[in-house]
């Protein structure tokens, strides 16, 4: 079970950090002396990043841990595209655990909404994708896979502190149906949880301006 708790004492020392990077920017003076806040979140930015992330099966019983990873291009101020991919690497299950995951893939795509000022952004986004799992239950006789579309619902946080990278923490509630079962449809529901460090790399260069 994740101690969600712990979101707290992630998320707070990279404000305190960040505070200390804005001499990366040497030039950023000059273009905004008024609000002295250089801007790395813009248009035409390429993002990636890759993480442990632990998650809940919510219908399963079980703590899991997976392997995630996104790829982003910031379309307008406020938009992008995203890309995510879940793989499951381990989880620990109670006597309650219906199905248990020999492996899993989890892989979406779907726009985003960007929230707040400067350098600092919430963001909100809806995902469609498929689900591969193959599993199997103490009465069958081998192994089964099994492929569901799904869809998920993400939501999080990111500070960017250079031109180059960024702090983010976001939860995923991922949805999908494993069906065939012996005894029937099974829901896989699962809440993940990712934060770490991410890249980012402007794809548009900027036009310098006369002070």
């Amino acid at each position: 079970m994740v101690n969600y708790s712990a979101l707290f004492f992630i998320i707070f020392p990279f404000f305190n950090f960040a505070q200390e990077l804005p001499g990366y920017e040497p030039n950023w003076g000059r273009r905004d002396r008024q609000t002295e806040t250089p801007q790395f979140f813009t248009p035409r930015l390429l993002k990636a990043s890759a993480t442990i992330s632990p998650g809940i099966m919510l219908n399963n019983h079980a703590s899991s841990i997976n392997l995630s990873g996104f790829l982003e291009y910031i379309i307008e101020d406020a938009y992008s595209l995203r890309g995510d991919v879940f793989q499951f690497i381990d989880a620990n299950y109670t006597t309650k655990s219906l199905i248990e995951p020999i492996f899993q893939n989890r892989l979406f795509f779907g726009a985003f909404k960007h929230f707040g000022k400067n350098n600092l952004k919430l963001y909100s986004g809806l995902q469609m994708g498929t689900t591969i799992t193959t599993y199997n239950q103490s009465w069958f006789a081998g192994n089964r896979t099994y492929v569901s579309p799904s869809f998920a619902i993400k939501s999080g946080i990111s500070y960017y502190v250079w031109k180059y990278f960024n702090f983010f923490a976001d939860f995923t509630y991922v949805n999908s149906i494993l069906r065939g079962t012996s005894f029937g449809s099974h829901r896989m529901d699962e809440l993940i949880f990712s934060a770490g460090l991410g890249f980012q790399v402007p794809l548009k260069k900027k036009r310098s301006e006369s002070i």
